[in-house]
């Protein structure tokens, strides 16, 4: 099996842009939330701007993060050291379990990964680039490993090369935006569950991200969460029906589909309230109300789709 490299380059001239992105990401507004929690210092400077356009908001950003940067200059080089040497020996193990989980072949001409560590408190990607944040570590936190942040990324990015590949078609007019952030979401601690990754990463029960964590699933009146709902579904499919990804991904966006209008209330509610949504009673308790599954046309555990 041909295998991608996944290279680490640590580019901090690309931080500027990313950070500014999700700054102002319409998708994502939480994310804007995520970096002035984690660096309460970045609003208080750009506040004290007047008439900020995006030439001066980048130019703050800019000397911030040089800034943080040279304070923290021996941390990032051990973390960067110490990631490389970690994924030397092990990605090629994780990758050729992710492939197989997802029945994908990589293509012999195709390039590889470039993994850019970066100080944003989440771990972006776009195309065959994904970010890895070591903010966590900088702060002597544990944070997730190079390991665990590639195979969650490399994930999406072969899904969607799965997706354009099937459908041949764009990706916007292959499923909504919103759904397909929640399918690559879902999907993702799906397949790092599964036992080859599993032993690799040696983290149990990984239930996704944090909008999915209070999402649940009601059907015959037991009610699940929605990443482990997903989980018996792709078990079940994948190695009791012995079905290939293709197929699986088919009854995974019916589903997806089926319950579109929930997800996307949902969606709403976190992107207003994120991580503090559990404080608002009433808010939460909508938020976290069950998702009836519409059994037509749709494979649900146990029952023949």
């Amino acid at each position: 099996m041909k295998l991608p490299k996944v290279v680490i380059k640590y580019e901090p001239n690309k931080e500027v842009e990313r950070f500014y992105v999700f700054l102002h990401h319409s998708r994502f507004p939480q994310n804007r939330n995520l970096i002035f929690n984690a660096f309460p210092e970045l609003p208080k400077k750009l506040e004290k701007q007047k008439k900020l356009t995006e030439t001066k908001e980048k130019i703050i950003i800019k000397n911030f993060i040089i800034k943080f940067q040279k304070e923290h200059d021996d941390e990032i080089k051990s973390i960067i050291k110490e990631s490389e040497k970690i994924l030397n020996v092990k990605i090629n193990k994780l990758l050729t379990s992710l492939f197989l989980l997802m029945d994908y072949k990589w293509p012999e001409k195709e390039k590889g990964f470039t993994v850019i560590p970066t100080i944003l408190p989440f771990s972006p990607f776009r195309e065959k680039v994904f970010y890895f944040s070591i903010l966590a570590k900088i702060n002597g936190r544990m944070g997730h490993s190079i390991l665990f942040v590639s195979v969650h990324e490399i994930s999406h990015i072969v899904l969607y090369k799965i997706l354009e590949k099937k459908y041949k078609k764009p990706l916007d007019k292959i499923i909504d935006k919103q759904l397909l952030d929640f399918l690559k979401e879902v999907l993702a601690p799906v397949l790092m569950n599964q036992k080859p990754i599993l032993n690799i990463l040696h983290q149990k029960n990984y239930i996704g991200n944090s909008f999915l964590k209070n999402i649940f699933i009601i059907k015959d009146k037991q009610i699940t969460q929605i990443t482990e709902f997903f989980q018996e579904i792709y078990e079940d499919l994948k190695f009791e029906k012995k079905m290939n990804f293709n197929q699986i991904l088919e009854i995974m966006i019916d589903l997806v589909l089926s319950i579109s209008t929930e997800i996307k209330e949902k969606n709403k509610l976190w992107n207003k309230y994120g991580n503090n949504i559990a404080n608002f009673k009433s808010i939460f308790e909508k938020y976290s109300e069950p998702i009836k599954i519409k059994l037509t046309g749709v494979f649900t555990p146990g029952i023949d789709g």
